[in-house]
């Protein structure tokens, strides 16, 4: 895992990568910009001000067969003082110069992993253009030291981790391997789950799960009208299997309004990479909290409604060259 806050000098303050990433893309494209970061830790910054170096946070790279995901990295020549929580643990991983080029000749140390995500408080309201974000601070850390029943990671970390950004867990989720996502527990709405339980492909969710589960799969998206769009409709390529049909249809779709993305924190963000997958050969991996709830009047199948933009992940994928036989 890998640190995810610094302090950012745009900004004003310690955010979050996912933070430092919606507000980047929040600015007009052709005026996009780097942010400068410096380490988090306070006592660190009022003694050395060293420089960190966000990666991937103003990329919307496909996904390949390994997520990329955004974080921080310190380099060499920004040292941390010794009680720095940048200095903590593991000095085998690779730096990363200012420009965001990884150097293989070059160790450094690097933060506890205290983004393994304990606890996901999933918002009920988008955060509107100008708002404080509730993640612009640190995520909440409990101390706990005691050692885990199944001897795993929990065991070694600085303490819970709670977040209300479903990017942020699904990160965590993508990059753990399946063993660890048997053992690690995440507690939704006061219920505790294993990360296994976490997510569930739109054709395996049952009517009972409902609600209580990310559901995630394959999506298409399509602006409408066609001449001036007002909507984009997330379609998945795969239905609800296991609900009855409505209409004689299982679909699923999500529906976005093009006047809520402008409105959001993180809908131009999501409109990048709706875009994005809008190009030959693309399309999206989506990863929803929310409710499946059948299409009223006239339409058929399902529609699953997100209360915020926040509990909604889009990823982009392009498709790979079939190969010759």
């Amino acid at each position: 895992m890998e640190i995810l806050e610094a302090y950012c000098e745009e900004l004003g303050g310690v955010v979050e990568i996912y933070e430092a990433q919606e507000e980047y893309f929040a600015q007009p494209a052709a005026n996009r910009h780097r942010f400068k970061f410096r380490c988090s830790d306070a006592a660190c910054r009022a003694a050395k001000n060293p420089l960190v170096v966000g990666v991937n946070y103003d990329k919307n790279a496909e996904e390949s067969d390994k997520y990329q995901q955004p974080h921080f990295k310190s380099h060499t020549n920004h040292p941390h003082i010794d009680t720095c929580v940048w200095v903590v643990s593991d000095a085998g991983k690779r730096e990363e110069n200012p420009s965001g080029n990884e150097r293989d000749d070059v160790r450094h140390p690097r933060p506890k992993a205290t983004n393994v995500v304990d606890v996901f408080e999933p918002r009920h309201s988008d955060t509107l253009l100008g708002a404080a974000s509730a993640d612009a601070r640190p995520p909440a850390v409990v101390s706990n030291d005691a050692p885990q029943e199944d001897g795993g990671q929990a065991g070694i970390r600085a303490g819970t981790t709670t977040t209300s950004r479903l990017e942020k867990l699904i990160d965590c989720w993508s990059n753990m391997e399946l063993d660890a996502r048997r053992h690690h527990r995440i507690t939704i709405n006061g219920r505790t789950l294993t990360y296994h339980q976490l997510c569930l492909r739109i054709i395996t969710i049952s009517e009972e799960e409902n609600g209580s589960r990310v559901v995630y799969g394959g999506a298409r998206v399509r602006a409408w009208p066609e001449d001036k769009p007002t909507h984009y409709y997330v379609n998945f390529i795969d239905g609800c299997d296991r609900f009855p049909e409505v209409g004689g249809e299982k679909s699923l779709t999500i529906s976005l309004p093009i006047k809520r993305l402008k409105q959001s924190r993180r809908g131009a963000l999501l409109t990048d990479r709706i875009e994005q997958a809008s190009q030959p050969n693309h399309y999206l991996k989506v990863y929803a909290w929310g409710d499946i709830t059948a299409r009223t009047g006239n339409k058929k199948g399902y529609e699953l409604e997100v209360a915020a933009l926040d509990n909604l992940v889009l990823k982009v994928v392009k498709k790979k060259p079939a190969e010759r036989k």
